[in-house]
């Protein structure tokens, strides 16, 4: 008799577990992800800087462009991440870099002190007085054209950004 016992508990455990699993793994997608200063390859999986040009027709929910020339200026703990924060910053178009005018741009190793959370890896404060970035995402060059795009633009969606259009670039996480 226990035998068949053990069996049935077993075959009620796997169906209990069955049914269970999947629920469980919408649930950890549901919430949000956690946003790792080793952020993971899949915020560029489907395009890079140089194969999306921002195009108002691609531009959903209400995505904004700057309609003129904007500036930027990179300070010196951005040392060595220049062209990465350039990409982003030119995938808005009309962007400038200046010597010390318009949005200031600031990189840290970490996490951003003083923003909206703990585990914030990026940052733009009072719509484009200034930015922060974290130079340890897997793109920086995404990271800082979310960044630059805060200037005109919220988030567009929870989710993971990525290259695949201006309102994915809006995404919240960097993933």
């Amino acid at each position: 008799m226990r035998t068949p016992l053990r069996a049935l508990l077993g075959a009620t455990t796997a169906i209990a577990l069955g049914a269970a699993l999947p629920l469980t793994a919408q649930a950890a997608e549901a919430g949000p992800p956690p946003t790792s200063v080793a952020a993971s390859a899949s915020a560029s999986a489907n395009a890079s800087p140089a194969d999306v040009t921002p195009n108002p027709s691609h531009a959903a929910a209400g995505v904004r462009f700057p309609q003129s020339a904007w500036s930027y200026h990179i300070t010196s703990s951005c040392s060595g991440h220049e062209d990465e924060i350039r990409r982003g910053a030119e995938y808005w178009g009309y962007a400038v870099e200046t010597a010390f005018q318009g949005t200031r741009v600031d990189c840290v190793s970490g996490y951003v002190p003083d923003c909206n959370g703990p585990r914030d890896v990026g940052c733009n404060w009072n719509s484009g007085e200034r930015i922060a970035v974290s130079t340890q995402v897997n793109d920086l060059a995404l990271l800082a054209a979310h960044e630059f795009g805060h200037n005109w633009n919220g988030h567009t969606a929870q989710g993971c950004a990525t290259w695949k259009s201006p309102y994915d670039v809006m995404k919240t996480w960097t993933c």
